[in-house]
């Protein structure tokens, strides 16, 4: 059976988002004293939908990321849906409500974006506007499809002045 996606207003998930991400913050930091760890994704983004999922984003030099990931694999499943690479793997744990996501990659690789997506949304409403569009039109639908118009979107964020002049 095909797997459909649902959208709901941020706020509605913001007190149990808030409280997962710091809890999670907190012991990632401790893990990884030497990582930048930022809450990404559309719960972090106020007033935009959400399927009210947390991600969050763990940022190691290179010479920390295999280590990393073999800690990271003893606390949560590896994403076995999602791209995995010498720079970027991406783990999961739905058991945990709301549902938790980590992506963990190598500062400035190809997939160091979701912390600069993240921040472009909040900054620019029109942009989050056309996202929320999107999510609006698939609500109840496919979550295939919705995936692919949302690739088809940030690809065109991330060609954005906005997203382009985005620096640590």
């Amino acid at each position: 059976m095909e797997e459909k996606v649902y959208f709901q207003a941020e706020h509605v998930f913001r007190q149990a988002v808030e409280t997962l991400f710091l809890e999670e913050k907190t012991k990632l930091q401790s893990l990884f004293p030497h990582a930048e760890i930022y809450h990404v994704g559309s719960t972090s983004v106020p007033g935009s939908l959400t399927k009210g999922d947390v991600d969050i984003q763990v940022i190691v030099n290179q010479e920390h990321f295999n280590s990393s990931k073999e800690v990271l694999v003893k606390h949560y499943n590896i994403n076995e849906g999602s791209v995995s690479s010498d720079t970027f793997i991406s783990f999961k744990d739905d058991a945990r409500n709301p549902p938790l996501g980590i992506q963990l990659t190598v500062r400035n690789s190809s997939l160091d974006i979701f912390w600069k997506i993240t921040e472009v949304l909040r900054e620019n409403k029109n942009l989050r506007q056309q996202y929320d569009q999107i999510k609006q039109e698939f609500n109840g639908e496919s979550m295939e499809e919705y995936r692919e118009a949302k690739a088809r979107f940030l690809t065109d964020l991330m060609k954005t002045n906005d997203y382009k002049n985005k620096g640590k």
